[in-house]
């Protein structure tokens, strides 16, 4: 992952637009086009503001649901002993053939504890779950980005 000391050269998106501007909360985008030799298309960058502003330490617990690119990040990014929870990895569904996870070491030498994990397992427990999450959301105190497109002409 680079840093982005040059944005105003570079088009980024997050992974689900292609607008031109950064995914806001945690500065993290996706190059769509830039003329700067240093930051090539696909690349993934931090915004303004580094991960490190808010993981000094580094990222503690992280939910593994993108894969690829975005995991050899985070792994760059785990702290010592970090434990990371993977439900999927949308970004490799579709693949003829798979991105190999190049910080997979990262595992080894900061001790994190990954594990996988299916959705049905839990089945049983989401009751209890939404009793617990939808007043937090009501509240502000969890919040979510919501894209909603209709048509299969939209993206």
């Amino acid at each position: 992952m680079k840093r982005n000391e040059a944005m105003d050269k570079c088009w980024v998106s997050d992974n689900n637009s292609d607008e031109e501007e950064a995914i806001r909360g945690y500065g993290l985008a996706r190059i769509v086009d830039s003329s700067d030799a240093n930051f090539k298309k696909g690349d993934l960058v931090w915004g303004l503001t580094g991960w490190e502003e808010y993981f000094p330490n580094g990222i503690d617990i992280y939910f593994e649901n993108i894969g690829g690119k975005m995991l050899d990040a985070v792994l760059l990014n785990m702290r010592f002993h970090g434990r990371i929870s993977a439900c999927g990895m949308i970004s490799q569904y579709n693949l003829a053939e798979l991105e190999s996870v190049k910080n997979l070491f990262n595992v080894v030498t900061k001790r994190i504890c990954m594990e996988g994990f299916v959705v049905f397992d839990y089945y049983h427990r989401c009751s209890k779950f939404l009793d617990t999450v939808l007043p937090l959301i009501k509240e502000g105190k969890i919040t979510y980005v919501e894209n909603i497109a209709e048509g299969l002409e939209t993206r």
